[in-house]
């Protein structure tokens, strides 16, 4: 396939290579020189909903994404029995009953 390049420096990615990497209006690609005169585009990719909400991926977050801090967690979890039955908790009453 080929494309040209306007006076503007634009051009134009074929619609089968947009489709194949959901590249739409908007989508922001990384563009580096590649080995051998080759022009290297990658999508960059985009925070998931959680990273957003949370803001984990904010410039001094203790992870890159809500993926790592999810699975980081799971690893600092307690070991729960083969049934999946955790701890038992106290009630937030029999804490408020104490301090009376």
């Amino acid at each position: 396939m080929e494309t040209t390049v306007t006076s503007k420096g634009q051009l134009t990615l074929p619609q089968p290579i947009r489709q194949a990497l959901g590249i739409d209006a908007g989508t922001v690609l990384e563009v580096e020189l590649g080995a051998e005169g080759s022009i290297v585009l990658r999508k960059k990719a985009t925070p998931g909903f959680f990273d957003q909400f949370v803001g984990l991926r904010a410039r001094h977050a203790p992870f890159a994404s809500g993926d790592e801090a999810r699975d980081e967690l799971r690893l600092a979890e307690p070991a729960r029995d083969p049934y999946g039955s955790a701890p038992a908790r106290k009630s937030p009453a029999a804490k408020s009953s104490k301090r009376r």
